[in-house]
């Protein structure tokens, strides 16, 4: 199975919250997947980045009211973040046509052929599981996010002897009060706005999910000519001339598939870098407050766990790549001196000049090493947090049954016990 074969069902979910909008996903042939701004799909994506401008510059009026501290920055910051994540996964579904033929060229070639079954299962089925992993962790998080908001309000209510008859509307004034005071209330309304939050919020787990896929294929791809390789280093191959000549030539094919592709998708890897960075940071600081709610408590630690286990996978599967394209030079090594000759000579200094790996539009290179930078820089970025939370700590703070934060308050109830 090919690689568009096997990431066919998770764009199709990717669709459902209107992420990577591309016409005809549901055809066998890659050719036929095209990009058009006059689309159900496309129109949808573009409505959602819409809606998250809106709500960020809700945000950001909001804070303007109350002030600016370390907890509440995360409001602007989210949809401005989720905005541009979908405007890059915009620009990689408008060009991804231009790179299935080189996609199909790769795949075409006779090394890939070899134990295609066997290859091709194994790296199908990784993409499958750790997409529906992600995906489903992206979406179990939101859904906790929600019933914990929900919790809090009902709370906040009995608290301040609120009178409500209907929870869901109660809900949505209280949260999306900066439209339905301008919309009269209905429920459809209410549902989409709630579709349009969630659809912003799964754009993190998107991003992610589109990077280890491809990741994973390339891996896959270099991993193939390593084991045509380990077959033929222990043994005198006879024309080994033209044997050692087409693995550089399928070595370099693979290479300039990872340039065309990391030309997509690098500024999508550095957004990636810098949210899971941001979210790790705030969950941590989040760990050492002291929380009114133990569902709050709950979300805290799982949210945590999601992005910690998402940016593992993604640096894992993407450091990999390095890992994997440069494993012919220890196989090189085992070559008997006989079998030693020019192409050999040619294909080891390739490997060994021209380091191939994920990266980021020339700013880093995801190996192994990056983990650990990025594992230095939370605990920097901690401390900072930590910091500009000390200095905020006067800031944006709502008093209880105000209406200060989201501009309405309930009725009051008419008997208090």
């Amino acid at each position: 199975m090919n690689f568009h074969d096997t990431v066919r069902p998770v764009l199709i979910i990717f669709q459902l919250f209107g992420q990577f909008p591309l016409q005809g996903v549901l055809a066998c042939n890659p050719v036929h997947w095209k990009f058009r701004w006059c689309s159900f799909q496309t129109i949808l994506s573009l409505v959602l980045i819409h809606v998250g401008l809106l709500l960020c510059y809700v945000e950001y009026d909001r804070l303007k009211v109350i002030g600016v501290n370390a907890d509440n920055l995360l409001g602007p910051l989210f949809y401005l973040d989720v905005v541009l994540i979908m405007l890059l996964l915009l620009r990689v579904a408008r060009r991804w046509v231009s790179i299935v033929p080189k996609w199909e060229q790769v795949e075409g070639l006779d090394v890939m052929q070899y134990n295609a079954q066997e290859y091709g299962r194994r790296s199908t089925r990784r993409i499958r599981l750790v997409a529906l992993l992600l995906i489903c962790t992206g979406f179990v998080e939101h859904m906790l996010s929600i019933a914990k908001t929900v919790y809090v309000k009902v709370d906040e209510a009995r608290t301040c002897h609120w009178d409500y008859s209907n929870l869901s509307e109660y809900y949505a004034r209280r949260t999306y009060s900066f439209f339905f005071q301008r919309v009269p209330y209905n429920f459809p309304l209410f549902m989409f706005m709630e579709y349009a939050n969630t659809a912003l919020t799964m754009a993190w787990t998107v991003q992610d999910v589109v990077i280890i896929m491809i990741s994973i294929a390339l891996a896959s791809y270099f991993d193939r000519l390593n084991a045509r390789i380990r077959f033929y280093a222990m043994v005198q191959v006879v024309a080994k001339e033209k044997f050692w000549c087409e693995m550089h030539e399928d070595y370099v094919l693979v290479s300039e598939l990872l340039e065309q592709v990391m030309v997509l998708c690098s500024p999508l890897l550095i957004v990636s870098c810098g949210t899971n960075l941001y979210l790790i940071c705030y969950q941590l600081y989040h760990l050492v407050r002291t929380e009114k709610y133990v569902i709050m408590i709950a979300f805290t630690y799982y949210s945590l766990f999601c992005v910690i286990l998402r940016t593992f996978l993604t640096l894992h599967y993407c450091s990999s790549v390095h890992e994997i394209a440069s494993r012919p030079l220890k196989l090189c090594r085992r070559v008997p001196t006989v079998s030693w000759c020019v192409e050999i000579e040619r294909f080891y200094d390739l490997i060994r000049k021209n380091s191939i790996a994920i990266s980021a539009m020339g700013l880093f290179r995801l190996t192994k090493q990056t983990m650990l930078t990025m594992l230095g820089a939370i605990i920097t970025y901690e401390l900072v947090m930590l910091h500009f939370a000390q200095s905020t700590a006067n800031r944006g703070i709502v008093k209880e049954c105000s209406s200060e934060e989201f501009s309405f308050e309930p009725k009051m109830q008419s008997n208090v016990d």
